[in-house]
C-alpha cells in the first residue's frame, strides 16, 4: 500500500463513524479529502448529512460530492474529521500546511467529537515539524519579530508567484521550523499571547481519536489516555 492508499484508508475509516442526521466538520488536505469523498457516497446512498467546510478547497470538494453545506452556528457539529501534518501519541497535532488552520480549529472546537486522520509518516514522538501561524497584515513585521523569540525562524509563506500567501480569511501565514517541541501546550500559549497572531497550528487537548493508516493496510486507533 502506498501513501495515497494509506490516506484513503484513514479517511474511509473515519467515515465509518458517520451516522444518519449528523452535521459534519469537513477538514482540509490530502487525507481529509478522502473522508469528504466517502461522506458524499453516503449522501448518495440516502443518508441525511450536512457539512461545514473548513476552507474554500473543502467547500468545493464537498459541493462536487453532493454534500449539503451549512454555516457553523451555535449548535456546533456532531463530528469533525481533519488531517494532520504531525501528531504524537498524546493526540497533540500540528496542522496548517493547507493554510486553513484557523477555520479548522474553530470547527474542531465546535465539534462534539474531533477525529484526526493521518498516514503513519505523520507520527512524531516528540512532536515537531513545520509550525504555521496565522497573523494579520497590520504590523506583521513586528509580529514576526515577536515570533522569532520563540525560535523556529518564522518567515512569511509565499504563493506560487512569490507574493505573501493570504488565507481564506485574508490573513498572512508565517512558518517556523521546530524539529522538537518539548512543551506544545506552553508554546501554544506563548504564541497566543503575541499581538497580531490570530491562530496557530498546535491543536492540543482537542482530538478525541486519531486514525493512523499503516502501509500494510491496517488502521490504528489512538485515543487519549
Amino acid at each position: 500500500m502506498d501513501v495515497e492508499d494509506a490516506k484513503r484508508a484513514a479517511g474511509e475509516a473515519a467515515a465509518e463513524l458517520v451516522e444518519d442526521g449528523m452535521t459534519l466538520g469537513l477538514g482540509t488536505g490530502s487525507t481529509a479529502r478522502w473522508f469528504i469523498a466517502a461522506v458524499g457516497r453516503r449522501v448518495r446512498e440516502g443518508m441525511r448529512l450536512r457539512g461545514v467546510p473548513t476552507s474554500r478547497a473543502s467547500e468545493a470538494l464537498a459541493a462536487e460530492a453532493g454534500i449539503p453545506l451549512v454555516e457553523l452556528d451555535a449548535t456546533g457539529v456532531d463530528l469533525a474529521v481533519d488531517g494532520a501534518d504531525a501528531v504524537d501519541r498524546r493526540l497533540r497535532v500540528i496542522k496548517g500546511a493547507g493554510a486553513a488552520l484557523l477555520r479548522e480549529k474553530i470547527v474542531a472546537a465546535a465539534a462534539r467529537r474531533f477525529v484526526v486522520v493521518a498516514d503513519e509518516s505523520k507520527l512524531r514522538d516528540p512532536l515537531g515539524g513545520l509550525l504555521p501561524v496565522e497573523l494579520v497584515h497590520f504590523g506583521h513585521l513586528s509580529t514576526l519579530a515577536h515570533l522569532d523569540r520563540v525560535g523556529g525562524g518564522f518567515r512569511l509563506r509565499l504563493d506560487a508567484a512569490g507574493r505573501p500567501l493570504e488565507t481564506d480569511n485574508g490573513n498572512l501565514i508565517a512558518d517556523g521550523e521546530l524539529p522538537v517541541i518539548d512543551d506544545p501546550e506552553g508554546l501554544g500559549a506563548r504564541i497566543d499571547g503575541i499581538p497580531g497572531v490570530v491562530g496557530h497550528g498546535l491543536f492540543c487537548g482537542m482530538a478525541h481519536l486519531v486514525l493512523v493508516a499503516r502501509r500494510d493496510g491496517t488502521v490504528d486507533r489512538l485515543t487519549a489516555d
